[in-house]
């Protein structure tokens, strides 16, 4: 997949967490798995692809970045190799199409 050189665009996160949050949508908690994903390539109104344990693809919208822990910024992902950000319910999913631990969200190539 991706060469995980900081800078080319393309990274990958593990979800470790998925929850509903009231009024707002799902919360995603994704682990850094490859590359060096930059806080501008995750914020809100970018897509990511979702990739399932069974070969399954689609595509979601990132609406905001969830402030657990307190404000998220390059320095913390570099750091923490963490980030929780908020999609939509029905970029979620529902039933057994419904995202969860062990999904793969994947980020652009943009370089």
């Amino acid at each position: 997949m991706a060469s995980g050189q900081a800078g080319d665009g393309a990274f990958r996160f593990r979800v470790s967490d998925a929850f509903e949050v009231p009024l707002r949508g799902t919360m995603l908690r994704l682990r850094t798995l490859e590359g060096r994903p930059r806080i501008r390539d995750v914020s809100p109104g970018r897509k990511l692809q979702l990739l399932t344990p069974d070969g399954r693809t689609r595509d979601i919208t990132v609406r905001h970045l969830a402030m657990t822990g307190g404000r998220q910024t390059q320095d913390r992902l570099d750091r923490t190799r963490e980030l929780d950000i908020v999609i939509s319910m029905e970029d979620a999913g529902a039933g057994d199409d419904r995202v969860e631990i062990g999904w793969i969200a994947v980020g652009p190539r943009t370089g």
